[in-house]
């Protein structure tokens, strides 16, 4: 996979992220907290399992390079 690929990818993310951001304090839409995610996510076993699978196999492959 080509590196200028990649920038443009996580480019897109913090782009995305920011206009979120601007979205939600320009309204009255409001972005979950990271924590009330997490929490939901690590509601059941399984669930919390995936979230532990999905953030290992991330940092592997995202920031083991």
């Amino acid at each position: 996979m080509s590196s200028a690929f990649v920038y443009a990818v996580w480019a897109v993310l913090a782009v995305a992220l920011f206009g979120a951001v601007l979205w939600s304090r320009a309204s009255d839409v409001s972005i979950a907290r990271p924590s009330a995610v997490l929490e939901r996510l690590a509601s059941g076993p399984v669930l919390r399992v995936v979230l532990v699978v999905g953030w290992m196999f991330a940092g592997w492959h995202l920031f083991a390079r």
